[in-house]
């Protein structure tokens, strides 16, 4: 569905819609991907006595496919385009492997440190207070890269975990920052440019390019998230409009 000319979601199954496209001979349109895809880590424990209800964000995140998707996905990458994947630590390599694979440069690994983590038995173990993302360039062209910083910029995002008021229209277990993907977005992409989420959650990055002036376009398989991210990406435009 179009929230407007520059914002297309879709409620269905990523390996659908690469399918049907390439099928229709669509190729390299993105000029990046952003995404936050399963990480097939959840899993029972006993956090409950610890305020916090365990690492079992839902079936989404279970049985998850970490890199089928990726071969097509770069097919509808544009050639210099950009594309950030996060994801657990220790997949990382099978990550880095599969892009290499399918035309890509690995540059860098990005880190968001949170000033808030979740709790976990600190007696016992070192809190994680940070998650990571592979950023890799389509080869072929140039890519983008916008220095923000007056010196030189680390690969590195800080901040805290979402806010409440980004959950106004209900929430994703595993939800990002609005200003964690903005802040990609600024630094790997132009105003005007097309971004892609394939796994688009409740639609953070789709703010964040409403915001930033770029088009974006956004799948999502559960019905239910992908309802919270047309209600904020309408609100988000609405807003825009009105400014």
């Amino acid at each position: 569905m179009n929230i407007s000319d520059n914002i297309d979601i879709t409620n269905e199954d990523s390996l659908i819609y690469f399918k049907k496209e390439i099928e229709n001979g669509v190729r390299e349109i993105f000029d990046a991907i952003i995404t936050d895809p399963p990480y097939n880590i959840s899993r029972d424990n006993n956090f409950d006595t610890m305020g916090r209800a365990g690492i079992d964000f839902g079936n989404w995140d279970k049985g998850f496919d970490i890199l089928s998707w990726i071969p097509d996905a770069v097919k509808l990458l544009k050639k210099g385009g950009n594309i950030v994947i996060f994801n657990d630590w220790k997949n990382l390599g099978d990550i880095a492997k599969a892009l290499e694979e399918n035309g890509c440069i690995i540059k860098d690994m990005i880190r968001w440190i949170k000033s808030n983590p979740m709790p976990r038995n600190r007696d016992r173990r070192f809190i994680t207070d940070y998650e990571v993302a592979i950023w890799a360039v389509k080869g072929g062209d140039k890519w983008t890269f916008n220095r923000i910083s007056d010196k030189y910029e680390r690969p590195e995002i800080q901040g805290g975990l979402t806010t409440s008021t980004e959950k106004i229209y209900g929430a994703h277990p595993t939800q990002k920052p609005i200003y964690v993907m903005k802040w990609l977005i600024e630094r790997l992409s132009n105003p005007g440019d097309l971004i892609f989420d394939p796994f688009m959650g409740a639609g953070s990055t789709g703010i964040a390019c409403i915001d930033l002036d770029r088009k974006f376009r956004g799948i999502e398989l559960d019905e239910t998230y992908f309802n919270i991210a047309k209600t904020r990406l309408n609100f988000e435009s609405l807003t825009i409009k009105k400014t």
